[in-house]
């Protein structure tokens, strides 16, 4: 007696859960028979629910394919011009159309166009030269011009109920498609439904004037369902103006104490599915429901024990657990510096070796361009005040024009560089062209020409190894810096949005620095001089947005002219 009384002070938290989670268990054992209850009635409310809505889906599905087909076939009668002299090639589109269908679906037992107010061809040879005239298919057609879809109606020549959809022939007065969805197939959505779910008692599907397009009774297809001499007329019609006011609900019915519940759904072409749900029917999962609860109750018998004879067990590992994940962050947290010390000297080593790259670029620049000057005769200077210009045209177009120049903003320096190079392909250019100092003949022209393809080559083969963008960059400034706005430039003859607007700035550049150099051939314009030439296109058609900017810096680039000057 002492031992329980110690082992109550002891573990009284744990004598109170045993208490409560007994008291809780037998609620649950006295309530459980109106819970169950409860239960198998919700599941089956909803499972009904879910089935209405698949039901939905699928003749959404149908009927949207049927639209779609009777849209393509209604674009291919289109074109037809005269349809009652071209029967045949009309009878040829119906039977390729329909071959089409076949291979795909059932869903279609026949396919037609009516013309005129006859039916000129079909699928079914019985239905031509019959009139359409009267038929809602072709008459509701012809008033809406547009997709229709006809309530439940009797065939002309079978006698069976059936619903079409059809559609005016856009450009015609009197023709239309019309193609027959297969009843059978709509009543077999219903009736698999039923036959595979035992608490739904029955369904049906009505179009938006209440008439029931399919039935799991099938002898109530085509029927109205405000007939009041319906069976069980008087338990639906309370509830009629709801399942046609609203698009989706669940309406309880009781019938001499029986539960029933109607739930429906709206389809996309105003249909309504309905299915009558017996509220009391129990399926294996509400079965294993009851089942569940009683598990639920030796579970946490179970549990319960278990939890007081192992709390000391799961505590002591929790300690070591926590010892060891304590250990572990710590083991982490060295790793971890490790690892950003690694991190560190490596980006350090790729920032130097980034480093060194770049300055061997500009190494590499800077050679290229003293070759070409040399053989030019030019001097450094040259070089200078064109990544200068370039430089300040770079910078005032951008700003002036974004949508053009501002590519070039974000890589100015590499840009400047890269206009050293612009007339690297002198190199490939014979000395008794390139230092004639009288004018050149036609052929020694289109000889000195060819000097911007070399220097394309010379980029492309020295650069892409080392720096891509800067060879990118070389490839559109040596290639394309003599060509002009007008289409008159070369080697290609572009046009000035054709025009890499790097090559159209360095084009300017070279220009100006060329008018105010002294060379072998020609004297050295002033700087006013040379300025008036470009603006008078005597040097070639420039963008008028770098005119613009050209006359803006006119100052800046006559003190860049001056300050690094030709040393006499």
């Amino acid at each position: 007696m002492h031992e329980i009384e110690d082992f109550i002070k002891r573990h009284y938290l744990f004598v109170l859960i045993i208490i409560f989670l007994n008291s809780a268990l037998l609620m649950i054992a006295l309530g459980g028979s109106r819970l169950f209850e409860n239960e198998v009635s919700q599941k089956n409310v909803e499972k009904g629910i879910s089935k209405c809505a698949e039901t939905v889906n699928e003749l959404d599905n149908i009927v949207f394919f049927g639209e779609n087909i009777i849209n393509f076939i209604e674009r291919d009668y289109r074109y037809i011009e005269d349809i009652s002299e071209n029967q045949m090639n009309v009878k040829q589109l119906i039977l390729e159309s329909f071959q089409m269908i076949s291979r795909n679906t059932d869903l279609f037992p026949n396919l037609y166009i009516a013309y005129d107010d006859k039916i000129v061809s079909t699928i079914d040879d019985r239905y031509e030269d019959f009139s359409p005239k009267d038929r809602d298919w072709y008459e509701l057609a012809i008033i809406s011009g547009d997709l229709v879809t006809t309530k439940p109606y009797k065939d002309i020549l079978t006698d069976e109920v059936t619903v079409t959809i059809s559609k005016k022939v856009k450009g015609t007065e009197h023709c239309v498609v019309g193609l027959d969805l297969s009843q059978n197939k709509i009543n077999e959505i219903i009736n698999n439904t039923i036959s595979k779910e035992s608490f739904i008692e029955k369904g049906f599907i009505l179009d938006e004037d209440g008439n029931f397009v399919a039935h799991s009774d099938t002898t109530m297809i085509g029927k109205s369902i405000f007939d009041r001499t319906m069976n069980n007329y008087e338990y639906i019609e309370p509830y009629l103006k709801e399942v046609f006011d609203k698009k989706s609900g669940v309406i309880e019915l009781y019938n001499e104490g029986y539960e029933y519940s109607l739930v429906y759904k709206a389809t996309e072409s105003n249909w309504r599915v309905v299915y009558v749900v017996d509220r009391k029917v129990i399926n294996s999962n509400t079965y294993a429901y009851g089942i569940l609860l009683i598990s639920i109750y030796v579970f946490s018998f179970i549990s319960l024990n278990s939890a007081i004879t192992f709390y000391y067990i799961k505590r002591n590992k929790a300690v070591r657990l926590k010892e060891r994940a304590e250990s572990a962050e710590r083991e982490l947290i060295v790793h971890r510096n490790k690892l950003e010390e690694i991190i560190k000297e490596k980006t350090e080593n790729i920032e130097f070796q980034s480093e060194k790259l770049k300055k061997l670029n500009i190494t590499i620049i800077d050679n290229l361009a003293d070759i070409v000057e040399f053989r030019d005769l030019e001097s450094g200077q040259h070089i200078k005040r064109i990544k200068e210009y370039t430089y300040l045209l770079t910078e005032k177009a951008a700003e002036l024009y974004p949508e053009v120049f501002g590519v070039c903003l974000d890589k100015i320096d590499l840009l400047c560089k890269a206009s050293a190079l612009h007339d690297i392909g002198k190199i490939g250019i014979p000395d008794s062209i390139l230092l004639k100092p009288g004018k050149l003949t036609k052929e020694e022209f289109e000889i000195m020409k060819t000097h911007t393809t070399i220097g394309d080559e010379l980029c492309h083969r020295i650069l892409e190894k080392y720096d891509p963008e800067l060879a990118q960059f070389g490839h559109d400034i040596c290639r394309y810096h003599h060509e002009r706005a007008d289409g008159r430039g070369y080697p290609d003859g572009l046009l000035e949005n054709e025009i890499p607007p790097c090559a159209q700035i360095v084009a300017l550049a070279d220009v100006y620095d060329a008018l105010i150099e002294k060379r072998p051939y020609k004297r050295a314009f002033h700087h006013n001089e040379a300025i008036q030439m470009i603006l008078n296109g005597e040097c070639g058609k420039f963008s008028d947005k770098l005119m613009t900017c050209l006359q803006i810096l006119e100052k800046d680039f006559e003190k860049i002219s001056i300050l690094y000057g030709e040393k006499e």
